[in-house]
């Protein structure tokens, strides 16, 4: 899966890899592979045909599905079609059908890597599960672009996530795991924005404030103590998140014991943090007192 805020350049690379777009620098190395593409835009529809005319343009009524020879029909009712839809022509349907129509058209294709533009745009529930369950049994490759976290746990064995400035990150990690893990990072980057801030005051403006926090011994010590063991944590789990996404690392280590390093380093990390927190409201507490 692609991923990564909008305007980073996750659909410019699909179209550079398609060859729709030529990269301002650098080369596209393509093997012999077929490949289908389904974009935001529905470019492969025709408005003006019907669906038995899309999915049969040489006559007919029957499609060639992953193997089987299907009846149109038969095949469409898999994607919630009713049959007076047939006749239908594409423009008068919703932008939702149209994706439909769409996806499943591109299953009727034998390709051998499929690249996704925002699939499950405009899709109800029952669709998106529809989807899956094709994408699932395909026996390609499959490169796709999405904004729903959802769909790309269940589908995405490996990220490619956009930072921006032509950044790219590579993991093998869960999609909705890594956006926690990144909400956590930005939360303690404030945390240290802010202790930096703390250290530079003037030294009048500390005293008043240790005045006026009245903490115990045993906080103040720990209150002390807490940006650097953050800092180490922090560090640890970067370290254990670069072996995770290093296959030669996560082999040689074992991946079930980095998985496990890093879910316990995380908890860790997350329980200093809301301690700091807590001490760091005892401080505001005192000194508005």
């Amino acid at each position: 899966a692609i991923v990564g805020k909008n305007g980073a350049g996750k659909s410019t690379l699909l179209r550079i890899m398609l060859g729709t777009l030529k990269p301002d620098a650098g080369k596209i190395k393509q093997g012999e592979f077929s490949i289908g593409y389904f974009d935001q835009h529905r470019e492969m529809l025709d408005d003006n045909k019907d669906l038995i005319e899309t999915f049969c343009p040489n006559g007919g009524d029957r499609v060639d599905v992953r193997g089987s020879n299907m009846h149109v029909y038969g095949y469409l009712k898999q994607w919630l079609f009713p049959k007076e839809f047939l006749d239908k022509k594409i423009g008068i349907l919703s932008g939702g059908e149209k994706n439909r129509v769409a996806l499943a058209l591109l299953f009727t294709k034998k390709v051998d890597c499929l690249i996704l533009d925002e699939p499950t745009n405009d899709l109800d529930i029952p669709t998106i599960n529809i989807l899956e369950e094709f994408l699932e049994t395909f026996d390609g490759a499959l490169m796709f672009v999405s904004h729903d976290r959802y769909f790309v746990d269940k589908i995405a064995k490996k990220l490619l996530i956009f930072k921006g400035d032509g950044l790219i990150e590579e993991s093998y990690q869960n999609y909705s795991e890594y956006l926690e893990i990144e909400e956590s990072l930005n939360e303690i980057a404030a945390f240290e924005t802010q202790l930096e801030k703390e250290k530079s005051a003037p030294e009048s403006t500390q005293q008043t404030v240790k005045k006026q926090t009245k903490l115990s011994y045993k906080d103040q010590r720990e209150y002390d103590a807490l940006p650097e063991q953050i800092d180490l944590l922090e560090t640890a789990v970067k370290e254990l998140e670069a072996c995770l996404a290093n296959p030669e690392c996560y082999q040689q280590k074992g991946l079930t014991k980095v998985s496990e390093a890093l879910d316990a380093k995380r908890v860790e990390l997350e329980e200093k943090v809301e301690r700091f927190l807590e001490i760091e409201e005892k401080i505001e507490a005192f000194a508005n007192a």
